[in-house]
């Protein structure tokens, strides 16, 4: 009995893999791209191996390719995402983040090396994001891969998009190894877009506010004129 308790353990252990949290903020005409990866030790990948298997220096475009240098190192022609790492006593979260200018996010190695095909535009002000429907390629490369959430958060206005769920402003696609599905979003960020859901700009609610004053100051005149001509 104690041998197939511990039989399995060890299954349970090895079948542990890992998530991402994909979360994407686009405003202020920045893009700001924030990865969290979640992995836990198991019977195969201690935590020292968790701790050195995921690289200090990651390029954020594609173009730029990833060099083994032991140690890691960065480049001073390159950029890179910022990484930050929190211990969870039993694995870790590896984040890696970045704020992109908007119209060079086409390039990011976030989405170029995620998608088999894909296009992002910027153009009049509107942002375009579209995929194909095959799926991310990270689950072909890491087995171990169980989950990725894509959020994308943004107060301008969100003209089109296919999410699966959507809570307030935050657009919410979720993958694993069987989806087969695209993203698409079409996003209005000039000024007369800059609302979503009820929330307006800021020159809108002054206009508002000075013509709401107006009125109300009309309204007290009528009355006092009103009260003057009904007193005996």
């Amino acid at each position: 009995m104690k041998k197939k308790i511990f039989i399995l353990t060890l299954i349970i252990l090895m079948m542990c893999g890992c998530s991402v949290d994909v979360n994407i903020d686009i405003s202020n005409n920045k893009i700001k791209e924030s990865n969290d990866i979640t992995v836990l030790e198991n019977a195969l990948y201690t935590k020292e191996i968790l701790r050195t298997s995921f690289r200090d220096y990651i390029p954020i475009y594609a173009s730029d390719l990833i060099v083994d240098t032991v140690p890691d190192k960065p480049f001073s022609d390159v950029l890179y995402y910022n990484k930050n790492t929190t211990d969870l006593g039993n694995g870790y979260i590896f984040n890696y983040s970045y704020d992109f200018d908007i119209d060079r996010y086409g390039n990011a190695r976030t989405i170029k090396e995620g998608f088999r095909d894909y296009s992002y535009t910027y153009r009049n002000d509107i942002i375009s994001l579209s995929t194909d429907n095959k799926g991310l390629i990270y689950f072909d490369e890491y087995k171990e891969l169980d989950e990725v959430v894509i959020n994308i958060k943004t107060n301008y206005l969100v003209l089109e998009n296919n999410a699966d769920r959507v809570n307030g402003n935050t657009y919410t696609w979720i993958f694993n190894i069987d989806s087969k599905k695209s993203i698409n979003i079409v996003i209005d960020t000039s000024e007369s877009g800059d609302k979503v859901l009820g929330i307006i700009n800021v020159n809108t609610i002054i206009t508002v506010g000075i013509i709401g004053g107006i009125v109300l100051i009309i309204l007290c005149l009528l009355l006092l004129k009103n009260k003057k001509n009904n007193k005996i």
